[in-house]
């Protein structure tokens, strides 16, 4: 268990680093994180993904892999709740009494249910499409850094097939997490 801990969490590494190592290293995250919010925020607006690629870049040559991936990856996460889970349930207020709608039910109509449905899942999809979108242009940051440094490993996930299936893992709790008491 020693191995795994001083290799997962070895400090004494910082000693090693330079003046200008930290420095570079201060500067990129914080270049890193406000490209991230930039992108996240965005609406669409991938040009900052330059920018948030040679951040990554830079902060990978340090060894902070996993800190860009788990940045990132919270910063879906406060976005998804934010723009997709809150505005998915919105669309199902008007259903929120229970009661009220047995009594009411012949002004309830199917149809309506059903558009109403559509708008809600056609939305939540926009804003999963997007972010995916964001997610991928980290993916092939992380893996053109890898791909620079390290032979390609065959048999092994691809870090777009672990970052994706955390990112749907991560939408599927949110929204979970999120679920009005409401609903049966």
């Amino acid at each position: 268990m020693g191995d795994a801990t001083t290799a997962v969490c070895n400090l004494g590494i910082l000693d090693a680093l330079g003046g200008d190592a930290v420095q570079e290293i201060l500067e990129s995250y914080a270049g890193f994180t406000s490209a991230t919010e930039s992108l996240l925020s965005g609406a669409g607006d991938l040009s900052v993904g330059s920018e948030l690629v040679s951040y990554v870049h830079r902060l990978c040559k340090h060894q902070l892999h996993s800190l860009v991936r788990d940045h990132f990856l919270s910063s879906l996460e406060e976005v998804f709740e934010r723009n997709g889970a809150a505005r998915f349930w919105q669309h199902f207020e008007s259903y929120r009494d229970v009661s009220l709608l047995e009594a009411n039910r012949s002004h309830i109509y199917e149809e309506e249910v059903q558009q109403v449905l559509c708008k809600a899942l056609e939305e939540i999809s926009l804003e999963k499409q997007y972010e995916e979108r964001c997610l991928f242009l980290l993916v092939d940051a992380l893996q053109t850094f890898e791909d620079q440094v390290l032979p390609r490993k065959c048999g092994f996930v691809t870090e777009k097939e672990l970052l994706l299936s955390k990112y749907q893992l991560m939408v599927s709790s949110v929204l979970m997490a999120t679920l009005p008491s409401h609903f049966p």
